[in-house]
């Protein structure tokens, strides 16, 4: 029998990660673009984008809505920088907020129709410790839109299990705080360091992306890996090969119409069905790096970032008097690292959704 021809695929159309529905090639034609000043890009992705529901181009009065958001969000960020520790999650969440409404709106224009609400609530008290605070995260209701549940949506993160309401409130879903800090890549390495607990994170490695057969198929092998992980992989849903000793290899299938051309739609499908099993992310700057994880919450890494900073960003508007107090000295190198690195991470990747492909920073960064 002759042997089943491989027809091996680029990495375009942001694939992994950013696949979107529709190709948006008019924005950005490159597979992946640098740049230095991601604001201006992002003024430059308003001013030429479609609202997507309608794949109508926006016109001016929306335009300038939303460049009132993103004008709002580059302030709140570019000054978080420079903001003692203290201030610094409200002005970086406040960034983000604006950020998730831009994001909304691109995917449906609304505008200033509906009233974008957090979505998020916390409980924070005289004894909160960060090793028991929680977040609450609710639902849209009525004329309502949930910042939390919309980027969550967007995302294609795997939807929380939301309860039902209370009088008539919308449902709700909670998550510990510690858990989010333990599943943020970037500080992972700092949390197991403090926590004495072995890293969770597999970094993927040596991409295979081919058609065959009608279908689609994605390959990587999987650093760090042994029986132990892969049998937990395996309990997740993950189809992990092994090899020998050293080699465990990751496969994720998906049927398409053809062979040698798949289409940006079957690249979607493709990439969803990844992110669905859990697919992580951090940029160097250099490339978006990949890992799959046994146990972290299936939430992507920029919800991560954003529900994290909410929790920090609410101690700082409500609680200041109790930030020293939750936090722990430990706690404290690990909030630190998060502030440190975590907001440009959430900033790139925003970047890169909206835009579907990798936008990195540009090398004189």
């Amino acid at each position: 029998m002759p042997a089943i021809r491989q027809y091996h695929q680029d990495f375009r159309y942001g694939f992994p990660l950013f696949s979107p529905k529709k190709s948006k090639g008019y924005l950005l034609s490159c597979d992946s673009i640098r740049v230095s000043d991601p604001w201006s890009l992002l003024n430059y992705t308003i001013r030429v984008s479609h609202d997507s529901a309608t794949n109508h181009p926006l016109n001016k009065g929306q335009q300038a809505y939303l460049l009132e958001l993103l004008e709002q969000a580059e302030y709140f960020y570019k000054t978080a920088v420079s903001a003692p520790i203290k201030s610094q999650p409200l002005l970086y969440y406040y960034a983000f907020m604006n950020l998730v409404k831009i994001v909304i709106n691109l995917y449906s224009y609304q505008g200033k129709t509906k009233r974008h609400v957090h979505g998020i609530s916390d409980s924070i008290n005289a004894t909160t410790k960060l090793s028991n605070a929680e977040i609450t995260l609710w639902t849209s209701s009525g004329g309502e839109i949930s910042n939390s549940e919309s980027l969550i949506e967007a995302l294609n993160d795997l939807r929380p299990t939301y309860v039902a309401g209370v009088r008539g409130h919308a449902a709700s879903s909670r998550i510990r705080v510690i858990d989010l800090l333990r599943d943020c890549v970037g500080i992972n390495r700092t949390f197991s360091e403090i926590y004495n607990l072995k890293e969770h994170f597999m970094q993927l490695h040596d991409y295979m992306f081919y058609s065959q057969q009608n279908k689609l198929f994605f390959k990587a092998m999987v650093e760090g890996c042994d029986d132990i992980i892969m049998n937990a992989l395996v309990a997740r849903g993950y189809d992990i090969d092994k090899l020998d000793d050293l080699t465990y290899i990751w496969n994720v299938e998906t049927s398409v119409r053809t062979t040698s051309s798949p289409t940006v739609v079957e690249r979607h499908s493709l990439s969803k069905k990844m992110r669905d099993l859990g697919l992580w992310s951090y940029t160097d700057g250099e490339e978006y790096k990949l890992y799959i994880s046994p146990i972290a919450t299936r939430m992507s890494s920029p919800s991560i970032i954003y529900h994290a900073m909410f929790f920090f960003g609410s101690i700082t508007r409500y609680h200041p008097d109790l930030f020293d107090s939750i936090l722990t000295a430990k706690d404290y190198w690990l909030v630190s690292e998060f502030l440190k690195t975590q907001p440009q991470q959430f900033l790139y990747y925003m970047l890169s959704y909206i835009n579907g492909t990798e936008v990195l920073y540009s090398k004189q960064v």
